[in-house]
């Protein structure tokens, strides 16, 4: 056969597994999402820029809203700029919204006397549940000011309409440690702990500040491992994030050539992270090993049983908190079932969802 013929049947051949792969996703039902994020531009902590990265490399996830958390910091440190760096790199438009700007006033606060400029947030998560016609389910990584609030203003509607709500907040074990996101709004943590709500809580820490003992989601990973491979727009969008990049057109700025100073930069660089591998279970992806390398892969993919792997998974739990944001584990009436993240491979976890983040990214911008 001459080398032609070889070159064009692996043409052939790599199209055919691209096209079953598009196929297996097309035909899988998406998972529709409402994405609620602490992200900024400059950021506070850019873990908020890797999280939302991925949910926008699962093929199987439709994002139908972005909730800007905390309405008045948005205005100086627009997250919109990352959401509109992500639509221009996976040629979406997802709709975006600032939330409101102050905190609650109590666990049933509506968040109604707050400026008409900061209702948008509460406004579309309550019209994208309202105009759905499936369930949908909220992610929350930031306070849960504005999820709290359309739930105190229309608790029937979040009843009906909210078919998971996974929520990365918190401390699991350690009492009177205010977790960060807690402390941003702790009248919200408490009406969505204790509200009955089909809850998945996925604790910051368990044991104290960069704790984990099982129960937390918290890892970490070098910036070498997580964007070694991905494309130079990639690239440029966590150079512009993490090296706090001022230019007046951040969409343009995607497409320059990459800096190699300020990629070397970055990927010296290491990163607190929480939430980014979960998301593909989230969307129903399965874990597997291939030789040394984690990946996720949708549910409808064939894979070899041996190969699947299973770093976390989510335990039922009855659980009460109270006004110090104190968790209590207890089988009252008070109390309220939810379902809690658990790490099962503590030895590998960190290389696991390390892993997995990475390939993510890499299907960012294929």
């Amino acid at each position: 056969m001459s080398t032609g013929k070889r070159a064009a049947i692996f043409i052939l051949l790599i199209f055919c597994v691209n096209s079953i792969y598009a196929a297996e996703v097309d035909h899988e039902k998406k998972v529709p999402i409402i994405y609620c994020t602490d992200l900024f531009h400059p950021h506070d902590d850019p873990d908020d820029h890797f999280d939302i990265a991925c949910l926008y490399a699962i093929e199987e996830v439709e994002i139908k809203a972005i909730i800007l958390d905390q309405g008045q910091k948005q205005q100086q440190k627009p997250g919109s700029i990352p959401v509109s760096q992500l639509n221009h790199i996976t040629g979406r438009n997802i709709p975006y919204a600032s939330g409101l700007s102050d905190k609650l006033q109590s666990p049933g606060d509506k968040g109604l006397s707050q400026a008409k400029e900061y209702q948008d947030g509460v406004e579309l998560i309550l019209s994208t549940l309202k105009t759905s016609e499936e369930p949908i389910t909220i992610i929350a990584v930031g306070s849960l000011r504005d999820v709290a609030a359309g739930y105190n203003r229309s608790p029937d509607l979040f009843k009906t309409k909210v078919n998971k709500l996974f929520i990365f907040i918190g401390e699991a074990s350690k009492k009177g440690h205010v977790e960060y996101n807690v402390g941003l709004d702790k009248n919200a943590y408490l009406r969505i702990m204790n509200s009955g709500l089909p809850v998945y809580w996925i604790p910051c820490f368990d044991g104290g500040v960069w704790q984990n003992h099982g129960r937390a989601s918290y890892w970490k990973a070098s910036h070498k491992d997580l964007l070694g491979r991905v494309s130079d727009k990639v690239m440029n969008y966590f150079i512009y994030a993490l090296l706090r990049k001022n230019e007046k057109d951040p969409i343009r700025y995607l497409e320059h050539e990459v800096n190699e100073d300020d990629k070397n930069k970055v990927l010296s660089m290491n990163r607190n992270l929480w939430c980014t591998a979960i998301f593909a279970h989230i969307a129903g992806r399965r874990f597997v090993q291939r030789g040394n390398k984690f990946i996720s892969i949708p549910k409808s993919a064939s894979y070899s049983k041996e190969q699947e792997v299973k770093p976390f998974r989510f335990d039922e739990v009855s659980v009460f908190v109270n006004e110090q944001a104190n968790v209590s584990y207890e089988q009252t009436g008070r109390a309220n079932k939810i379902r809690q993240f658990h790490v099962l491979t503590p030895d590998v976890y960190a290389d696991v969802m390390t892993s997995v983040t990475a390939r993510l990214l890499l299907q960012l911008d294929p």
